[in-house]
C-alpha cells in the first residue's frame, strides 16, 4: 500500500465520464488518499465543483490555464472568488505557457497576475501550469509579495530556478515525464531538492508515463512512478509516498490524514509559506 497524494490530476475531463468512479476505487483499494484536481475554464467549474461535493477525496482548485486563453473572458475572474468560496484547496491551474510561441503572452500574465492578486486576498496557494517561463513566474510571486506558495506542475526549469520558487514555498512536481530514462535533467533536479519540496502527480490524462506511453495517463499510474522515482532515489516506495503526500498536506492545509502522521502531518513548514 502506497499513502499516494496526486497532487494534479484532472479527474472531471471527460476521457474519464465512462470509467471516473471505477479508477477512483482502484486507486483507493491500492492506498491512494486524494486527488488535486485543477480547473482549467470557466466551463470546467461548475462539473468539478459537483464531482468534489459528491468524492470527498477530490480536492478542487478553480482556475483559468494559459493553454485555454481563447476561452477566457474578464468576466469569469469576477465569480471566480465565488467558486474558490465553495471548498477550493488552491487557485489553479493558473500560470504562464510560452512552449509554441504564443503572440498572446500579455494577455496570459495579465490573467495570470490577476488570479495571483486573488489568491493573495484568498490567501490560498496556487496551481501552476510554466513552459519557458518559470522566470517570469517568480517575478510575478515576487513582485505581488505573493507568500501562500504553490505547487509548480511538471517542472521543467532549472535547479536555480526551482530553489528560488521553494524558498518561496513551493513545492516542484514531478510525474510521467521523470519516468523516461532519457529525462537525465529532471533526474538531477530530483535528486538534487530537497524531499520536503517535492510532490508528485501524473497530469493524467496527459503526460504518460514511460510505461504507458501509447495510452490515456490515468492517476492508477501513479503508483509505478512512485515505484520508479523512488528507486532513483534509493528510497524505499513507502517513504516517499508518505513524505510526498505530507508535503502536499502541509502546503494546501488538507484534511486528509497519512497513517503515523496525522490530520496535516508532520512536513516540515517552509520559511516563506504564510499563515492562512
Amino acid at each position: 500500500m502506497l499513502q499516494l497524494i496526486d497532487s494534479h490530476c484532472h479527474l472531471d475531463f471527460p476521457e474519464f465520464d465512462q470509467n471516473r468512479a471505477q479508477l477512483i476505487q482502484q486507486c483507493r483499494d491500492r492506498g491512494m488518499l486524494a486527488w488535486v484536481v485543477p480547473g482549467v475554464s470557466h466551463q470546467s467549474w461548475l462539473k468539478l465543483r459537483s464531482l468534489a461535493r459528491d468524492q470527498s477525496f477530490i480536492k478542487p482548485a478553480f482556475g483559468l490555464h494559459p493553454y485555454f486563453m481563447q476561452q477566457h473572458e474578464l468576466s469569469h475572474l469576477d465569480v471566480l472568488p465565488e467558486y474558490l468560496d465553495c471548498g477550493a484547496i488552491a487557485v489553479g491551474e493558473i500560470g504562464l505557457d510560452a512552449f509554441d510561441g504564443s503572440t498572446d503572452t500579455e494577455q496570459q500574465m495579465a490573467i495570470f497576475k490577476a488570479q495571483l492578486a486573488i489568491a493573495k486576498n484568498q490567501r490560498l496557494p496556487v496551481i501552476v501550469h510554466s513552459r519557458k517561463t518559470q522566470d517570469l513566474i517568480f517575478k510575478a510571486v515576487r513582485e505581488l509579495h505573493f507568500q501562500y506558495g504553490g505547487i509548480m506542475h511538471a517542472f521543467s526549469g532549472s535547479l536555480q530556478q526551482a530553489q528560488r520558487l521553494v524558498d518561496s514555498g513551493f513545492l516542484i512536481g514531478f510525474g510521467g515525464a521523470a519516468s523516461y530514462d532519457r529525462a537525465i535533467k529532471l533526474h538531477r533536479l530530483l535528486r538534487s531538492l530537497p524531499r520536503e519540496s517535492i510532490a508528485l502527480e501524473t497530469d493524467s490524462p496527459d503526460i504518460s508515463p514511460s510505461f504507458a506511453r501509447h495510452q490515456m495517463n490515468t492517476p492508477v499510474n501513479l503508483f509505478k512512478i512512485t515505484e520508479i522515482l523512488a528507486a532513483r532515489l534509493d528510497l524505499a516506495p513507502q517513504e516517499l509516498a508518505r513524505q510526498t503526500s505530507l508535503n502536499v498536506i502541509r502546503l494546501l492545509d488538507l484534511n486528509v490524514e497519512v497513517a503515523g502522521a496525522g490530520a496535516g502531518g508532520e512536513a516540515n513548514v517552509k520559511p516563506g509559506l504564510a499563515p492562512r
